[in-house]
């Protein structure tokens, strides 16, 4: 008994193409009634899918301190990211694209803010600063910030204030006010 042959991937792609080709050609309100039903599913997708993404905002945005302190460094950019949506304030994570020092950029009007976000049980020392500034430069951001659940070494709020370019530091006791700090800072207020 012969065996039959599989189809590579390309075969197959080809095979579909042609019978696609058939369908509308031979049977057109058929293949209208396809794509039709392809554009509504990919629609529902979509909107399934914004609308897991407004709900996982809306839950990591009303976190207590307490919570905040038991995130994972991931999940505490994630909750960066969400909150500065939820004010209205664009805001993307950047972490799997290279960040090259920092992890989430802001938009405020036409100025890019570039954020280093450190989850630390310790102070936050002067090297989450350099890499705010090298990431924000790297990104073409006119501003840079590090925001953090803890404090800021004094070497940090030093290095923060003597910048070519300003940094904004949002520590524990302004983390709350995280998306208004960073309204005045860029000066969109």
């Amino acid at each position: 008994m012969a065996r039959r042959k599989r189809l590579r991937g390309w075969e197959a792609l080809g095979v579909l193409v042609l019978l696609v080709l058939y369908a509308v050609v031979e049977y057109p309100w058929v293949a209208l009634a396809l794509v039709l039903l392809a554009l509504g599913a990919g629609l529902l997708w979509q909107s399934s899918r914004r609308r897991q993404e407004t709900l996982r905002v809306e839950q990591l945005s009303g976190r207590s301190l307490e919570e905040i302190d038991a995130f994972s460094g991931g999940d505490f950019e994630a909750w960066v990211t969400a909150v500065l949506q939820r004010a209205g304030i664009p805001a993307e994570n950047i972490r799997d694209q290279g960040d090259f020092g920092i992890d989430v950029i802001a938009t405020l009007g036409s100025v890019r803010v570039g954020i280093q976000v450190k989850r630390y049980a310790k102070s936050v020392g002067n090297d989450a600063v350099q890499q705010a500034l090298a990431g924000s430069a790297y990104h073409g951001c006119a501003l840079a910030a590090v925001v953090t659940q803890s404090r800021y070494t004094r070497a940090a709020r030093a290095q923060a204030s003597r910048g070519r370019v300003r940094v904004l530091l949002v520590d524990r006791e302004s983390l709350h006010e995280l998306a208004d700090r960073l309204r005045d800072f860029a000066g969109t207020s």
